[in-house]
């Protein structure tokens, strides 16, 4: 009989935590980017203004496979429990009945780096340039942080679309333009760049996303609530 009650506790405990998913279209709710990747395509004649002020293409490190149409990837890097571990913490509230999509607080991290090759008769930078370990903080701003090297916002993000969000498979996509940002066109000019860049049409980004829900603070409590009677009980019944 113990093992029955405490079965059925547990069960309860179990359905509480399944069932919430169920429910995630009658109102707002708060995700979370748990992975990802973010496809980029490059604008050519952007390439060749980068060119002509000293800096040249010369690779890209993919850490994803590009969405169709697209040349480049980069891996977002998965959230995670471990908060030594640098991770994607991107939180959203999305309404699926109204599609308003809210962003909250946190980073999208992202693996890989470009690499361009520097004139050094026109800038004076090191032979080669490397702009990786893309960074944004997307309810901050639309800035991509360079953090391998300079530190600096390189693109800005235009928004071309609203947010696509499918909570059925629990994904979301983004259409961005990438737009040199202000930072980047500084720190050309200040190494000698003939013109600034900032607005400059860099290319165009994809952003394909993995969500997971972010447990209500009342689903959680009932959760422990319904685990803990149930141990409880087990061990009531056990001394008995």
């Amino acid at each position: 009989m113990r093992y029955h009650l405490l079965s059925i506790l547990l069960g309860l405990a179990t359905a509480v935590a399944v069932s919430t998913p169920l429910n995630v279209q009658a109102q707002s709710k708060i995700y979370q980017f748990v992975g990802g990747k973010e496809s980029v395509n490059f604008d050519a004649e952007a390439l060749d203004v980068l060119k002509s002020l000293g800096l040249t293409l010369a690779s890209v490190e993919n850490t994803a496979v590009p969405a169709p149409g697209y040349t480049y990837a980069f891996d977002v890097i998965p959230t995670s429990a471990n908060s030594s571990v640098q991770s994607s913490t991107f939180t959203f509230n999305y309404d699926d009945a109204t599609k308003e999509f809210i962003p909250i607080s946190g980073t999208v991290d992202l693996t890989g780096s470009l690499f361009f090759n520097v004139d050094r008769t026109k800038l004076a930078l090191p032979p080669q340039l490397e702009l990786g370990d893309l960074s944004a903080q997307p309810a901050v701003d639309l800035d991509v942080i360079d953090k391998a090297n300079t530190g600096l916002p390189i693109f800005t993000l235009e928004v071309l679309a609203p947010p696509n969000v499918d909570l059925e498979n629990r994904t979301v996509t983004l259409n961005f333009n990438a737009l040199a940002s202000q930072e980047f066109s500084d720190f050309l000019v200040a190494a000698g760049a003939s013109q600034p860049i900032a607005g400059l049409k860099l290319g165009e980004i994809q952003g394909d996303r993995n969500i997971a829900l972010v447990p209500e603070p009342g689903t959680v409590l009932a959760i422990l609530m319904a685990a803990s009677s149930a141990l409880a009980l087990g061990k009531r019944h056990r001394i008995m």
